[in-house]
């Protein structure tokens, strides 16, 4: 169906004769017949009929009228949808959040910029860790993640969004509590809750790595799916943990954190989304993350 064709079939309706439609348009009088006919001939049905007094419609051609007015009304507003999801202005995002920082004033800070400029983007946040989130990207069932050390990846690009460092948990009424180790070493015997390695490969092996620089062997008792588990563990007493320090935002009452000096593992929380995205709000995401770090960053300067 031309949509031209069923806008000048309006035209010619509200204004009751062809010669008037042919001025407002403008078009040629016998052009805009010829179009009329070609209507007609698609439709299969007689829409007007013509006299000295100008066009009348048939029963078939108000019909078609009433039906093709609100069709347009729907192709146009269809048209300004287009137009606003390509912008960005409309839509959905898919994101990925580490476990327990959804509440960490950075990422609360970023998502409630974007609402506010883009308020008719919804905003769909699933709570996974590290390796799936990136796994999500690359199949495209997120469009972006906030996550832990991407891989080098030609398919990902990713936008530091803040730095960690790595704090010993335990349970407040623990001995590590009231007398905290000063090295890694010092944890050698204690019972140390983990994480499987399939969570997150990369964050595991770093964490690893950092491990055997300070000579440190964890002795694991008991292993959590992700942060807010382990620290629930702690809280329970089961033994103690190494995580980053932002988890502790949401921690349950009972523990207590404390930096090592040899744990100086930094810990970039990065905002990852595919190279080829082509969606705008992911855009428009990377554009707040990019300015709201450059403010951060002039912000430190100044003082």
């Amino acid at each position: 169906m031309d949509f031209k064709r069923l806008k000048y079939f309006q035209m010619v309706a509200e204004e009751g004769s062809i010669t008037s439609a042919a001025k407002r348009l403008p078009l040629a009088q016998p052009a805009l017949t010829r179009q009329l006919q070609l209507l007609e001939e698609e439709v299969g049905a007689t829409l007007l009929t013509r006299s000295r007094n100008g066009i009348r419609l048939t029963v078939a051609g108000h019909s078609f009228y009433r039906e093709t007015r609100k069709l347009l009304i729907n192709f146009e507003e269809v048209k300004r949808n287009t137009r606003r999801i390509a912008d960005g202005q409309l839509g959905q995002l898919h994101l990925g959040v580490t476990v327990m920082h959804l509440w960490v004033p950075q990422i609360t800070g970023l998502l409630n910029c974007f609402r506010e400029r883009y308020p008719e983007v919804s905003l769909k946040v699933d709570s996974m860790l590290s390796g799936p989130q990136v796994e999500a990207i690359r199949q495209q069932n997120l469009d972006a993640g906030i996550l832990f050390f991407p891989p080098d990846d030609d398919v990902l690009c990713s936008h530091c969004l803040y730095e960690d460092h790595l704090v010993l948990v335990a349970s407040e009424n623990s001995h590590l509590a009231k007398k905290p180790p000063r090295k890694l070493s010092e944890l050698s015997h204690e019972e140390f809750i983990w994480f499987d390695r399939s969570a997150t490969p990369t964050y595991h092996d770093k964490l690893i790595h950092a491990f055997q620089r300070a000579e440190f062997t964890p002795h694991v008792v008991q292993e959590g799916a992700d942060n807010a588990t382990m620290l629930c563990l702690v809280a329970a007493g089961m033994g103690c943990t190494i995580l980053p320090a932002m988890t502790m935002t949401g921690a349950p009452r009972g523990v207590v954190s404390h930096r090592i000096s040899d744990l100086d593992m930094t810990l970039p929380l990065m905002l990852v989304w595919r190279r080829d995205s082509g969606l705008s709000a992911v855009h428009k995401l990377i554009e707040i993350a990019e300015s709201r770090s450059l403010a951060c960053d002039n912000n430190s300067s100044i003082r």
